[in-house]
């Protein structure tokens, strides 16, 4: 599960059945770069995947894949929320329930789904009751594993950003934002946490090509190994 240039920083992929936090501020290409890990890793695979979107519709997200060059593979499942988010805007909903209710019947219907990721869970938290947050994370997230489910979770970084105790009971966490250097503005990529692989430290220069998503080298300095 990787885009261009990830295995420079990553020795193998992460063990499956792994929880991934993806996390960053607004326009970090959170959701554009794991919409193309898990895009790119289906392509060579018979496996599928579904990723659930709280917050854009399956078209927006489609025409941003095309915009910057990331192939949609048709194993790739896309399912949002818009219509019963519309139809129950008045009332405030067990979100957690939902979306288990909505993997299981993906995973009746494709048995050979393994990846699986949600966007984000900033509104998973917002439209959820707020009492027993931290539970209600720990039970959501034991129930990916119980399903042997790679799973990503994206987040966006602000003042409630880890509430739920995600950043704990995930296995790895993968950084997204922008730094100002001496030639400009970058986009970088960092692995802050990845149980099972070694990985390393620095901050990653991430970068849109015609092809789509690429790593290239460090920002600063040279690497080091974790």
């Amino acid at each position: 599960m990787s885009v261009e240039g990830l295995d420079r920083i990553l020795e193998d992929d992460p063990p499956a059945g792994s929880i991934l936090l993806v996390t960053g501020g607004e326009g970090t290409l959170k959701s554009s770069l794991v919409l193309a890990m898990m895009s790119r890793y289906l392509e060579d695979s018979a496996e599928h995947g579904l990723y659930a979107s709280l917050e854009q519709t399956k078209d927006s997200h489609l025409r941003n894949m095309d915009s910057i060059g990331i192939r949609w593979h048709e194993n790739l499942h896309i399912f949002d929320y818009r219509d019963m988010r519309i139809e129950w805007k008045e009332h405030t909903l067990d979100m957690f329930s939902i979306t288990k209710n909505i993997l299981d019947t993906y995973i009746d219907r494709y048995r050979d789904l393994t990846l699986f990721a949600i966007d984000s869970l900033n509104a998973l938290y917002a439209l959820s009751p707020k009492t027993n947050l931290r539970r209600n994370v720990y039970d959501f997230l034991t129930m990916l594993r119980d399903r042997d489910l790679t799973s990503i979770l994206i987040l966006e970084t602000g003042d409630d950003s880890g509430k739920g105790g995600e950043r704990f009971l995930s296995d790895g966490i993968i950084e997204l934002g922008v730094i100002e250097s001496y030639d400009g503005v970058k986009r970088y990529l960092q692995i802050r946490k990845m149980r099972g692989v070694r990985h390393l430290m620095e901050k990653h220069h991430l970068v849109v090509k015609p092809g789509g998503l690429e790593v290239v080298g460090p920002i600063y300095g040279h690497p080091s190994t974790s």
